[in-house]
């Protein structure tokens, strides 16, 4: 496990950190993502975009030497733009994250708390306590993206 991790609140001063990893991600690691596909959603995850999604959603950020490594986003009781830097991947940094937001949902008075994920992250929620409960398609941004609905009844 990595040591010296903080789990905080997002500033607007996070907003290119944010962005960087975010953009990172479609990239490198969205594989089951066409290039093209992949290019133009990194290409919309600018600093700007950041500041702007921040201002609906709770957005947490954790930090390793005074850098970002990970993040996720409430908005209601969905959780959006769960990211982790490739390097600290498989350390408990999602499981933070998850947590926390798992605690800030049940304290805004849901009860549950649902997850469009990609099928390469499904079994992360699923050992998180999340059940998977029907394979879908949303569009983001215009683009067409498979994935599945997963739901936690939180306590």
């Amino acid at each position: 496990m990595v040591s010296d991790l903080v789990l905080r609140y997002f500033n607007l001063d996070d907003a290119l950190q944010c962005s960087s990893l975010m953009q990172d991600h479609f990239l490198y690691h969205a594989i089951n993502l066409p290039i093209k596909m992949r290019t133009q959603i990194a290409k919309g995850r600018t600093a700007e975009y950041v500041q702007k999604i921040a201002k609906d959603r709770l957005i947490v950020v954790v930090v390793a030497d005074d850098k970002i490594v990970g993040m996720g986003a409430l908005k209601a009781n969905e959780i959006r733009h769960m990211y982790i830097q490739s390097e600290y991947q498989r350390e408990g940094i999602g499981s933070m994250i998850i947590d926390f937001i798992e605690k800030e949902a049940f304290n805004k008075g849901f009860f549950s708390i649902i997850v469009n994920s990609v099928d390469y992250s499904e079994e992360f929620y699923q050992k998180k306590g999340f059940k998977s409960l029907i394979k879908t398609q949303i569009i983001r941004h215009g683009i067409t993206l498979e994935t599945i609905l997963l739901e936690k009844i939180l306590e």
